[in-house]
């Protein structure tokens, strides 16, 4: 740490106080990633805080009916599936350890055709007990071979609706390509990753600058404005996030939110209609749009703000893995650099601002 424990403690009192007197929290958000890690060096710890749910936070997490998500008692995780896990936080930096091995429960969820596959979800201090942080994976991932490539192009045909059309004649979507050897590990790494990054964003409620972001009625504002300026200000429309504000954000919704740069601008909706149509050319030419325009480290990032910050995070975590092997794609005849992304121009900028906020740094 930077400082004593005086400032952190000067800061709940502070943030608690406001609470007390019935108002919204006024100090920086106090995080939920609490406690202390124990020495985990074969990640076996960290696995076996893994059960199933069937809980789904969209669903059934909003009202006054909310309860915390539950274990379910019939299906088990099995020793493969811990054996994955536990390989994974081996993997991961130390400042996403320190996470993973703070929260509350790891689920793992039986994954639907529709979705969703798995989520990050952070319980509002409205919510009782409300200071739990829970991060859910799809048993698939962990059974999966896919390589990273793979994990994202599957992403970008659920984002557009085109999966049956690889089983079909007619126009294909375009997709990533490697020359690395397949490692499914890391795509299950950029899984978790992705999952625990909408859960810090909602503990460091970075994107809460405005103080009628609804998450603010329980958390006070960011340790730094950053996300407005590096994320919003540089690819977004501002007014049209500002309009649409939430505490939970469903996979492949764009909620009117409109990408500033032309080349990565794109309207999903239509995107899906013309795949629906049997026309891929617009979304061939979006997925190139956006990393032709070097602001979005996937093609996931451009579907909203806050899919940019989550993506940019798991990018940063997976960068930070394979130090020794750089993550490379090739799209059409276009290299893909994520380290050289990540290193310059608008999305060093983005990389700096999870810094700013605290997320990378930190050992379990």
């Amino acid at each position: 740490m930077r400082s004593s424990a005086l400032v952190p403690l000067i800061v709940l009192s502070a943030a608690y106080a406001a609470q007390a007197a019935g108002g919204p929290p006024s100090g920086p958000p106090v995080t939920h990633f609490q406690g202390s890690c124990e020495s985990d060096p074969d990640g076996t710890k960290f696995a076996a805080k893994a059960c199933y749910t069937v809980y789904y936070p969209g669903k059934s997490g909003f009202g006054a009916a909310y309860h915390p998500p539950t274990c379910a008692k019939k299906t088990k995780v099995t020793d493969g599936q811990r054996q994955i896990l536990a390989r994974i936080y081996t993997r991961a930096p130390d400042y996403m350890k320190a996470k993973l091995c703070r929260l509350t429960q790891l689920f793992v969820t039986r994954a639907e055709p529709w979705g969703p596959w798995g989520w990050g979800f952070w319980e509002g201090p409205d919510r009782p007990p409300g200071k739990a942080v829970y991060v859910a994976i799809a048993d698939r991932e962990l059974d999966s071979k896919k390589s990273l490539a793979d994990a994202e192009n599957q992403t970008a045909e659920q984002l557009l609706g085109a999966a049956e059309r690889r089983r079909s004649y007619g126009p294909k979507l375009q997709r990533l390509r490697t020359t690395d050897p397949s490692d499914p590990e890391l795509a299950v790494l950029g899984e978790i990753a992705h999952e625990l990054g909408h859960a810090l964003l909602a503990d460091a409620d970075a994107d809460g600058t405005d103080p009628r972001h609804p998450r603010r009625k329980v958390s006070g504002p960011p340790r730094s404005a950053c996300f407005e300026n590096a994320f919003l200000g540089a690819s977004w429309d501002p007014d049209a996030f500002h309009r649409r504000m939430l505490r939970w954000v469903d996979f492949g919704e764009q909620y009117q939110n409109r990408q500033k740069n032309v080349d990565a601008e794109f309207s999903l909706a239509r995107l899906k209609a013309a795949a629906r149509g049997g026309k891929l050319d617009p979304a061939n030419d979006a997925i190139s749009g956006v990393f032709r325009s070097k602001e979005f480290v996937s093609f996931g990032a451009a579907i909203n703000p806050v899919e940019d910050f989550v993506e940019t995070y798991k990018y940063k975590v997976l960068v930070d893995a394979s130090p020794k092997s750089p993550v490379v794609f090739r799209l059409r005849n276009q290299d893909i650099d994520v380290t050289d992304l990540l290193r310059s121009g608008t999305l060093e900028k983005k990389v700096e601002c999870l810094r700013d906020l605290g997320l990378l740094e930190g050992a379990p």
